[in-house]
């Protein structure tokens, strides 16, 4: 399983520069790195550069306790070997639907708050970072900016749910489950508009 190594990722102009001699599948990319799935449980992170990885792997640490972060295995200089999340994006889950099913806004509402808890200070993950297991639990990936951005306020989730048409829904069903980060938000929202 080593021969994870011979896989290279150059940032380019043009995006990442992926060169993959091996029989890994590429499962995802994005801005700083490329994701391979080594096993039925486990994918490798592959980053361009140094940093982001350090980066991703404190934050992921960070979170080793929470049920919304997969597990770390193995961390190198450029890559993160951790848990792979069988599921599908929560916005492809979402896209059918008239309404979040209660289950799903208690999750979502739980996970905003332990991303506090674990101290990340990004707060705004991207839609397409939520996977929907199998199980119906819902798990966070791509932690690279979760300790150094600074959004108190999932302002990309909601734009997300927004063209969804689920906002309005979501932001009930959240003012109904906790009104006091409701409001929190609401006050957040309402500053950005200004």
């Amino acid at each position: 399983m080593d021969d994870f190594h011979k896989i290279t990722i150059e940032k380019t102009k043009k995006g990442l520069k992926i060169k993959n001699p091996t029989h890994y599948e590429l499962i995802g990319k994005g801005v700083q790195g490329a994701v391979f799935r080594l096993s039925e449980d486990r994918c490798i992170k592959m980053y361009a550069k140094e940093r982001h990885c350090l980066r991703e792997s404190e934050a992921l640490n960070a979170g080793q306790d929470s049920s919304i972060v997969p597990k770390v295995f193995e961390v190198g200089a450029n890559y993160i070997v951790m848990e792979y999340i069988k599921g599908q994006p929560l916005k492809d889950y979402l896209g059918s639907l008239r309404s979040i099913p209660e289950p799903i806004a208690k999750q979502l509402v739980f996970i905003f708050k332990e991303m506090k808890r674990i101290g990340f200070t990004r707060i705004d993950a991207a839609i397409r970072h939520f996977i929907v297991t199998d199980d119906g639990e819902i798990k966070v990936v791509d932690h690279v900016n979760s300790l150094k951005t600074q959004n108190a306020w999932p302002f990309k989730f909601f734009g997300a749910l927004a063209k969804l048409k689920l906002l309005d829904t979501f932001l009930y069903q959240l003012k109904e489950m906790d009104p006091e980060l409701y409001w929190e938000w609401k006050k957040l929202m309402n500053k950005s508009k200004d």
